[in-house]
């Protein structure tokens, strides 16, 4: 074989290998960002938990689109209870719960978006083992408070008084 040829075949299969290391770079690159991907905004794999949600509210008047985390939780009369709302994934750490303010046309702040006052933090170390059920129990002071519990939850000591 001429040394020509066999630059050309020695090179031909360098520029394979390198091609092939490459493409096999960028699968396993491809195949790790999924992984990367769920450390991202400070949340771990496992960092929640999954539990069936009824909210109570205290409040002397109906709120509806009430949001815990961005689910919909719905709406409620006054000192109302919400059905349970089955599969609610909750994020360890920091909760949101918002809603919105209703009553008969001319209540005052009808309509108003509100959110509750106090921080909520739910940690793994809370949550008894056998838990399947959150209580959210919404006050008329605009705070929240939960409770958790094997079976369904029911009204708070506080929200009896």
């Amino acid at each position: 074989m001429s040394d020509q040829k066999e630059e050309t075949i020695t090179g031909n299969i360098e520029w394979r290998l390198s091609r092939r290391r490459a493409a096999f770079g960028l699968l396993g690159f491809g195949l790790l960002m999924p992984l990367a991907a769920c450390g991202q905004g400070g949340k771990k794999v496992g960092s929640y938990i999954v539990l069936d949600v009824e909210m109570f509210s205290y409040v002397d008047r109906a709120i509806h689109d009430i949001m815990f985390n961005g689910t919909d939780l719905g709406v409620m009369n006054r000192y109302g209870g919400t059905g349970t709302i089955t599969g609610v994934r909750i994020p360890y750490g920091v909760q949101t719960l918002t809603w919105v303010l209703g009553g008969p046309k001319g209540t005052p702040r009808n309509g108003e978006h509100m959110k509750i006052k106090n921080k909520l933090i739910i940690s793994p170390e809370q949550i008894p083992a056998g838990t399947g059920y959150l209580g959210l129990h919404l006050y008329p002071d605009d705070t929240a408070e939960v409770a958790f519990s094997e079976s369904m939850p029911e009204r708070s000591a506080r929200g009896k008084i």
